[in-house]
């Protein structure tokens, strides 16, 4: 039944496919999505989001009056007055009233003025809340960006490992119909060796690569999915300028950065307000007996009601030290600020650059790799099997190798650039 739940699921993802031997097909969209959706970090993320949204119904209740209803029964021997504490009711008991006492209690309480402090704890978890959010964004963000270095890393390892074995095949071919004496043989050997190294180095690096994918989409050991994609170059045509401007409009860290600016800004008022008084009205009212039954007589019971208005004014050594931290903690803030705007500059100017210097690598050697090959097999069919031959096609695999790196650093570059602006490209 999991396994049924669990290809519905994956069918029904954009893009998703089944192959015929049941297996999930990801696309790059299926794999960030899936990455995205099951990361720990972004489940916790989330979960902060609801606490966040908590916290701000709860600021709100501050401002709100506050009830309470009490009742107790009292069972004294007293040689003389005794008052209850603040957790039985804060009430005189007489030793002369006799041995039992009941009572009931309704207790209101308003704050009419805090001199801020509700208003600046509600802006606090709004923008808490609004924090929360956009840290979510972070976490998804780099999960996406995981999903995207395995996914290309897997179809590059595939890649690679399919064109090593590829030559390594044919050179096994060749070598056995060309007439070479002992140093010939020893050499041919060791390029048959060097080739048949390179298509196993590859293939341990598919199988880490798809532990790797694993791991990311967070999936059992034994799941058995697969990928497809095109492995080739996706040009950046957006300038650094504009994805600088993006950047600072879209980056989640630079958003965080701003709330907890505003933050900084209401700690500040949060510490000054303390120098002002907090002023409330209370009403509460009282029903005594000392019989149980007499609670609901009114002859038999005695009842105090009262109201006022209570006025505090807060007289603290430490108003204006906790002023000046918080002060400081704002100017803190402001140049992490600066700090994370001048990394993020430097992150996209890097990435694109990288990305530029990478997409003309790969086009120069795809166009060498290409021209190289026609001449080889050009010149296979027109000469006999030789040891020249056996060293070009030794040359064309490596040839053929660093095209391979060349578009899979291009891509790693691209998808760097993407996270730096906060924003995938639209091609």
């Amino acid at each position: 039944m999991r396994i049924f739940a669990a290809a519905l699921a994956l069918a029904l993802l954009p893009g998703a496919v089944l192959a015929q031997n049941g297996k999930a097909v990801l696309t790059l969209r299926d794999a960030v999505a899936l990455a995205v959706r099951n990361s720990p970090a972004a489940l916790a993320a989330e979960q902060d989001i609801i606490i966040a949204r908590q916290r701000v119904h709860e600021a709100r209740f501050m401002a709100m009056p506050q009830f309470a209803l009490s009742g107790s029964l009292n069972r004294v021997n007293l040689e003389y007055p005794a008052v209850l504490g603040s957790e039985l009711g804060n009430r005189y008991i007489d030793p002369s009233a006799g041995n039992e006492f009941y009572s009931m209690r309704a207790e209101a309480l308003q704050p009419l003025y805090t001199g801020g402090k509700n208003t600046n704890t509600l802006k606090l978890a709004k923008t808490a809340h609004n924090q929360a959010k956009v840290n979510f964004d972070t976490v998804r963000a780099d999960a996406a960006l995981a999903a995207k270095k395995v996914f290309y890393t897997l179809l590059y390892q595939r890649r690679l490992s399919a064109a090593a074995a590829g030559w390594a095949a044919r050179g096994n071919d060749l070598a056995g119909a060309v007439q070479k004496d002992a140093f010939e043989a020893l050499e041919a050997d060791m390029l048959l060796a060097a080739l048949a190294d390179q298509a196993r180095q590859a293939e341990r690096g598919s199988a880490a690569a798809f532990t790797d994918l694993r791991r990311v989409l967070n999936k059992e050991p034994g799941w058995q999915g697969d990928i497809e994609g095109e492995f080739a170059v996706l040009p950046v045509e957006t300038a650094a300028g504009t994805s600088l401007v993006t950047a600072m409009e879209a980056r989640s860290e630079l958003k965080s950065e701003i709330y907890k600016a505003q933050m900084d800004d209401i700690a500040v008022n949060m510490a000054m307000v303390r120098r002002y008084p907090t002023i409330y009205l209370g009403a509460s009212y009282d029903v005594n007996s000392y019989k149980f039954s007499s609670l609901a007589e009114e002859n038999d019971r005695s009842s105090n009601w009262l109201a006022s208005v209570s006025i505090h004014f807060p007289l603290s050594y430490d108003i204006w030290t906790q002023v000046q931290q918080r002060k400081a903690q704002r100017r803190q803030g402001e140049l992490k600020r600066a700090e994370l705007q001048d990394q993020i500059r430097f992150e996209i100017i890097s990435a694109h650059k990288e990305a530029a210097f990478w997409q003309e690598e790969a086009e120069k050697l795809r166009s060498e790799f290409e021209k190289a090959r026609a001449a080889y097999e050009k010149a296979a069919r027109a000469a006999r099997p030789s040891m020249p031959a056996l060293r070009a096609m030794s040359a064309l695999c490596s040839l053929e190798g660093k095209y391979l790196q060349a578009v899979y650093s291009q891509l790693l570059a691209r998808i760097r650039l993407e996270w730096a602006q906060g924003r995938d490209f639209a091609n």
